[in-house]
């Protein structure tokens, strides 16, 4: 869906739901943000081919953040030779370094988790080694990014340590990862269940929004049009 001059947010479709990657562009660059799950490349593909481009095109990869559903793709896309870029406190996550979060707080409360859950956490760690991601370029919270119009980034952790929410500045759309959603036609905050830091999280919810964007797309939401 087309939600301003330079901008497509995409729609990937699987049996866990709707995810929202946001593509954005200029003439010289093309930048994807957020990669979905594993296994979604083709259907990435053929949503950045209805919004105008090929695969190949896309020069840069921005991650909100650690988990799967958000980096599932981008070693695929690295080998296209898209950049990557995520904040400094994800780099290491996502390289490897350091075990994903996502990982050890299931491993924390693993007799708690339901069968699903349990399917889930066992596939999460054994794929977990084939999805690490070299990361060319780390991001800081209040940098600008001079290409696509210009995109800030906001680092609002909370869901994650080194979360970041990205503004596209010359159209005001926040792209808010899963720091936000929306509930009964309402933007809300980020989801406790899968929130590391609530009480953070809502700080950096309010944080995020004094940017007075005029929509916000969430990636689990869709589109949310500000008053």
């Amino acid at each position: 869906m087309r939600i301003a001059e330079n901008v497509e947010m995409l729609r990937i479709e699987n049996e866990r739901g709707i995810l929202h990657p946001v593509l954005t562009w200029d003439d010289n660059e093309v930048v994807l943000i957020d990669a979905g799950f594993p296994g979604q490349i083709e259907q990435i593909k053929e949503a950045v081919k209805q919004a105008g481009f090929a695969l190949e095109s896309i020069t840069s990869l921005l991650l909100t953040h650690q988990d799967m559903d958000h980096i599932g793709c981008a070693k695929e896309l690295a080998g296209y030779g898209v950049k990557i870029l995520a904040h400094e406190l994800e780099a290491p996550y996502l390289q490897g370094d350091i075990t994903p979060l996502r990982i050890t707080q299931m491993e924390e409360r693993l007799s708690e988790l339901n069968e699903e859950e349990l399917a889930f956490f066992k596939q999460m760690k054994e794929n977990s080694p084939h999805f690490r991601v070299k990361v060319d370029r780390t991001l800081k919270d209040n940098e600008v990014l001079d290409f696509c119009g210009g995109i800030r980034v906001i680092h609002t952790p909370g869901h994650m340590p080194g979360h970041i929410v990205l503004l596209l500045e010359k159209s005001n759309i926040l792209v808010v990862g899963d720091a936000a959603n929306i509930t009964d036609g309402e933007l809300t905050g980020a989801n406790p269940v899968y929130t590391k830091d609530m009480a953070l999280a809502d700080i950096s919810f309010k944080k995020m929004m004094e940017s007075n964007p005029s929509y916000v797309a969430s990636y689990h939401g869709g589109l949310y049009t500000c008053k």
